[in-house]
């Protein structure tokens, strides 16, 4: 994970807080809000429990008292006090506390394989809502540049200079655009909502994405102006690496050293065969040691005397139990063999995906988005100029128009497609200190304040 920037909220001209969120803001607010991933930590506060409930010696002491005729206050009345324990003598109590221990380890992992997942989902959507909002700026960038057009249209209409079809075409070509920003809008705005609801923010908080790491924002995406071209959003944000570097056994053994779903898994099948052991120990009777006190009746003086005693297995020998259990661990080493499979499978698919979206998005950025970028400026000159006509310049523009928005769908995708090899390689395990629960109390320690969230007036 980046090295998380502080978030900081701005006071805008309206007066309005605007939270400034980079990639690893999102990364942190995701872990200390998202209800889901609150729900899921909980697991090693449970497990936490279970281990401190191991430790208790689960018998307690038995206290028994007899009294012939039903008489307890009588002088001579005749009584049986006896005290006993029951003693595991096999190392139950032992492996008891391993089994709840390994739990507590599974747990741990469990939980940090959902931030893993919830970390990636983070970052796509952060991704989405970002490529959504560069999509607007080039929508409304080229409503404006049509609606300049047009107006120079109308004026050449009345002048006699074009015909009415023509002006007709820069009508039809200015609705369009129009009708493109509204999407642009509702698509950034449905994902603006949806990257929200995911870190926990209200609907109504407002929020600014930063392009780079730090937590500001990065060269904005200005598209179809006569002007030269800036560099587009993506250079601002942390380079990808090089798809072709990435050795794919590199990446496989990275992914099952640190992947927190075989973590769990491995150890499930250490918990498993504890269990085993144990369910074949608890078959064993437990000695009940003891002393007794007993009063025969008339003048005679209580007797004390050492009480031993236990079960005889002749039924219950747990052996139902122990057939469960063995299946229980054969099913979870079952378990991690396909866990481990389909790591490999997922560590491949995402290196496969990553290298074609980058060869995609490194197609559009230098044979498709350069040449058009530098067309655009000469288009409105050549046609000022007389060289070409209005039908060949919105043609010719609207290519301009599909090569950006195209170049922000590859880059979107090149996006998702590193997010996905993160994920799958683990690089996107948060720290387990930073996932305790915040109820864990004495068993995982108080959930550590966070101080990064500042509001400045």
């Amino acid at each position: 994970m980046a090295s998380p920037a502080a978030a900081q909220v701005t006071r805008g001209a309206t007066a309005s807080d605007t939270l400034t969120l980079s990639l690893a803001d999102v990364h942190r607010l995701v872990i200390r809000q998202n209800p889901t991933l609150l729900a899921t930590r909980q697991e090693t506060a449970i497990a936490g429990g279970e281990l401190r409930q191991a430790r208790v010696y689960q018998f307690n002491p038995n206290l028994s008292l007899q009294a012939v005729g039903g008489s307890f206050g009588g002088s001579g009345s005749p009584y049986e006090l006896a005290l006993t324990q029951d003693v595991e003598w096999a190392g139950q109590r032992g492996l008891r506390i391993g089994a709840a221990r390994t739990g507590l380890t599974r747990a741990s992992a469990v939980v940090q394989n959902a931030g893993r997942l919830t970390l990636a989902e983070a970052s796509a959507g952060f991704y989405r809502a970002l490529a959504a909002e560069r999509r607007l700026s080039v929508a409304q960038d080229a409503l404006a540049l049509t609606e300049r057009l047009l107006a120079a249209v109308r004026t050449q209409l009345a002048e006699g200079e074009i015909s009415t079809l023509e002006a007709n075409l820069a009508e039809i070509e200015a609705g369009r655009a129009r009708g493109r920003v509204l999407t642009a809008q509702r698509v950034a705005t449905s994902d603006e909502l949806e990257l929200k609801q995911f870190i926990g923010l209200t609907p109504d908080t407002p929020v600014r994405l930063a392009a780079d790491a730090g937590g500001t924002a990065g060269a904005a995406g200005v598209v179809l102006t006569p002007q030269p071209m800036p560099r587009p959003v993506a250079a601002a944000l942390p380079a990808a690496p090089d798809p072709a570097v990435l050795d794919p056994d590199s990446l496989v053994a990275l992914a099952l050293a640190r992947r927190p779903d075989l973590a769990a898994s491995t150890a499930a099948v250490r918990e498993a065969e504890t269990l085993t052991r144990l369910a074949r120990r608890e078959a064993l009777p437990n000695l009940r040691l003891g002393a007794a006190v007993e009063r025969a009746g008339g003048d005679g003086s209580p007797e004390i005397g050492p009480a031993i005693g236990f079960s005889l297995p002749l039924f219950n020998r747990n052996q139902g139990l122990v057939d469960q259990r063995r299946a229980l661990t054969e099913q979870a080493r079952l378990d991690r063999r396909a866990t481990e499979l389909g790591i490999r499978a997922d560590v491949a698919q995402a290196a496969r995906a990553y290298r074609t979206a980058s060869e995609e998005a490194a197609v559009f950025e230098t044979s498709v988005l350069r040449p058009a970028r530098t067309n655009i400026e000469l288009l409105e000159t050549a046609y000022r100029a007389g060289k070409i006509d209005l039908p060949t310049l919105l043609l010719l523009r609207n290519q301009l128009l599909d090569a950006e928005l195209g170049y922000w769908d590859a880059w979107l995708a090149q996006r998702e497609a590193l997010v996905q090899l993160e994920a799958a390689t683990g690089a996107l395990t948060p720290p387990a200190a930073s996932l305790q629960p915040r109820n864990a109390g004495t068993v995982d320690g108080p959930a550590p304040a966070d101080s990064s969230f500042r509001t400045s007036p």
